[in-house]
């Protein structure tokens, strides 16, 4: 009898995997001569929870903030299929309502981004539980701020406890 192992890859992973072949934002595509689908329309409609954004020295984040980040979800109960890491440079943030509503989060979590850089019509601060359209946001200072200090941990913290209540 054949076992099968299923095993489910974050697509954050997924796309450093299989970064030249996957999706290729900046060249069209040969074979049709149709522009290459935008990494938001290839996550698109997957059914994640919650949407994660944090800044990103260069095209990727650090491997310890990632770590950092997937340590906080897993504290939070979330399995890697439940939410999407999105990192971007502070001139490359994705726009609210062009990214965003093609997702079905029901949370989105902002690190080292405030509201207003993704376009969100509202304003709210740090380690604030907001809730706007059926989302609950959530505005965070980096990654890398937040591992250095013992407070700001504590403070997000209580925060997901909130969105994630247990």
């Amino acid at each position: 009898m054949d076992q099968q192992e299923t095993i489910k890859l974050p697509i954050a992973v997924l796309s450093t995997l299989f970064s030249n072949c996957l999706v290729d934002l900046k060249n069209p595509d040969t074979a049709t001569n149709k522009p290459a689908a935008s990494a938001t329309e290839v996550l698109a409609g997957l059914p994640v929870d919650t949407v994660v954004v944090s800044l990103a020295g260069g095209k990727e984040l650090p491997s310890q903030q990632l770590d950092f980040l997937n340590n906080i979800m897993k504290a939070c109960k979330l399995e890697q299929a439940n939410y999407t890491i999105i990192a971007n440079r502070l001139n490359e943030l994705p726009d609210y309502k062009a990214t965003f509503s093609q997702f079905k989060q029901k949370q989105l979590i902002l690190f080292g981004v405030g509201p207003a850089a993704i376009g969100l019509p509202i304003n709210f601060p740090h380690f604030q539980v907001q809730s706007f359209q059926e989302v609950r946001y959530l505005a965070a200072p980096t990654l890398d701020t937040i591992e250095a200090d013992k407070a700001l941990k504590m403070q997000l913290w209580q925060c997901l406890k909130q969105l994630f209540p247990s």
